[in-house]
């Protein structure tokens, strides 16, 4: 990850594992300082690739989402991510990592 990008607190890594199937298995994720996450990975490899990560994905998370989550347990927590993904899901619609002028994807959650 970039400068300024730290790993995830342990809110928003429940995000990550939930999401993580969304995305290739060598991606990575971490925290902005405002809390938001962004994943990218390498394409390296691809013969499409004009660049040699992905366009980066952010997710930010709106701060009563964050707040609902911290109070909840582990089992609640899961489930209150899950219900999130068909969210992420259309907010990743027509997403290029390949993109020759690479624009983060922005998707807002909560």
């Amino acid at each position: 990850m970039s400068p300024g990008v730290a790993p995830l607190d342990g809110v928003r890594a429940v995000f990550w594992q939930a999401y993580r199937h969304l995305f290739p298995p060598h991606s990575l994720a971490g925290q902005t300082p405002n809390g938001s996450i962004v994943i990218s990975w390498s394409v390296v490899d691809d013969p499409h690739a004009s660049h040699p990560y992905a366009a980066p994905v952010l997710l930010r998370l709106d701060e009563g989402l964050v707040d609902l989550m911290a109070s909840s347990d582990a089992g609640q927590r899961r489930r209150i991510a899950q219900t999130h993904e068909p969210t992420l899901r259309e907010g990743l619609r027509g997403y290029d990592p390949f993109a020759r002028i690479p624009n983060a994807r922005v998707v807002s959650l909560g």
